[in-house]
């Protein structure tokens, strides 16, 4: 049997949060190596739909042009791009890691055994689809399932109409998605906070980068907060002009006013009879609080800076009765829906951290870039160590800081050697 390969470091995952570790342990002239089970940017290249664009502009985002609101395929070649002139093996699965006795982690891979000083989890908070425990009792004969994962257009549905459980940012976009191919559409909605994507004279994201809100610590925001949906922000394509009523801007009375029926949060299934709770009118009120606060918040910084700005937009009116009358009960097949699409988000996979160091949740217990082990580090978190540390604004920022404490690490190692 061949000897355990010996590395300073084994970056597992080969997505954005993986290479821009590598990136930065490459700066530094850190050996080190990046695992990634498929291919550079996997679930970038294949969970995600055919009109998909990134939330964030490109300077956010890490593309060329700081002003693009990219696609799945703009930021796959931008890491194929980074990728090309750092240490990445693709195919390469992580069976398991362990924390050894004398230090350091055994890593074991599909084709080997590494023997590793440090050890990056990077392998991404939102790569596993969800689904509820209720799909297993939505059993129409006829009906079809599918995941956001999975879904790629309107066309590749099965024929009738489309019921997108979820109203978060994937489930709202898949559903105006659908609404423009012309599909009847239904959406189970719950709270969920919005934005809007411009305002007085800017984008939202320019804003928050104004006010100092993409790098808030993550100890200085409530755990309310940190534990809050994403708030719903458009992307904005590129010829698309601000301010016509399509602006890139989601909210749910525009889905509504767009001719989708909305619902409230589906809490039980009984073959084709579906049953909801929650009222969707106030659903989308909760969301036009949360941008109320967004733009009041940005009308004081202009107001307290004395800088010139333009009149506050209107916000979308809200969302009346009429136009989302309570329907506690769906039948699917009265309904003629074919399809019923679960945008009911995505979990990590770090099942092959073989240590008692992850949360219920699954996901790495941390302090901040670091974990429990001596030398494990993740990256790409929610929350991890500010506001952004899930996006890929703030992955750079992360990535740089375990740079740093590798670096620390082999400096005190030589030391005592």
């Amino acid at each position: 049997m061949n000897r355990p390969g010996r590395v300073g470091t084994v970056v597992v995952g080969g997505g954005p949060a993986g290479l821009a570790t590598s990136a930065h342990l490459a700066a530094a002239g850190l050996d080190h190596v990046v695992l990634e089970r498929g291919r550079v940017g996997e679930t970038w290249r294949t969970q995600r739909w055919t009109s998909f664009r990134l939330n964030t502009p490109g300077w956010m985002s890490g593309l060329a042009d700081p002003d693009r609101f990219g696609t799945a395929r703009d930021l796959v070649d931008a890491l194929e791009r980074r990728a090309a002139t750092l240490p990445v093996r693709e195919g390469v699965g992580v069976r398991g890691v362990w924390r050894r006795r004398g230090g350091g982690y055994l890593v074991a891979t599909d084709e080997e055994v590494l023997l590793a000083e440090n050890v990056v989890a990077a392998s991404g908070a939102q790569r596993v689809p969800r689904i509820p425990r209720v799909a297993d009792d939505v059993t129409a004969h006829g009906v079809e399932h599918l995941h956001v994962a999975d879904y790629r257009d309107p066309a590749a549905l099965p024929p009738g109409a489309v019921l997108v459980v979820g109203g978060g940012q994937s489930g709202v976009q898949i559903a105006g998605d659908l609404l423009a191919a012309g599909r009847r559409v239904y959406v189970a909605t719950s709270p969920v906070p919005r934005v809007p994507r411009r305002y007085r004279g800017r984008d939202i994201t320019e804003w928050w980068r104004e006010l100092g809100r993409l790098e808030t610590p993550s100890g200085e925001v409530s755990d309310a907060i940190r534990h809050s949906a994403q708030p719903l922000v458009g992307p904005v394509r590129p010829a698309t002009p601000p301010g016509d009523g399509s602006d890139g801007s989601l909210s749910l009375q525009r889905l509504a006013r767009a001719g989708a029926v909305l619902l409230g949060r589906l809490v039980a299934a009984s073959g084709a009879h579906l049953f909801f709770d929650g009222d969707p009118v106030e659903h989308a009120a909760r969301g036009d609080a949360a941008a109320a606060r967004q733009r009041a918040m940005i009308d004081a910084w202009i107001a307290a800076a004395g800088v010139a700005a333009p009149a506050p937009e209107p916000d979308d009116p809200p969302l009346r009765r009429g136009e989302a009358p309570e329907r506690p009960v769906l039948d699917l097949r009265a309904e003629g829906i074919g399809t019923v699409l679960w945008a009911t988000g995505f979990g990590g996979d770090f099942g092959w951290l073989r240590m008692p160091i992850l949360q219920p949740s699954g996901l790495p217990i941390h302090r901040g870039v670091a974990t429990a082990g001596p030398g494990l580090f993740t990256v790409g978190l929610p929350w991890l160590t500010m506001r952004t540390s899930g996006t890929l604004y703030g992955i750079e920022r992360d990535a740089a800081a375990v740079a740093v404490h590798i670096a620390t690490r082999a400096q005190r190692a030589r030391r005592a050697s």
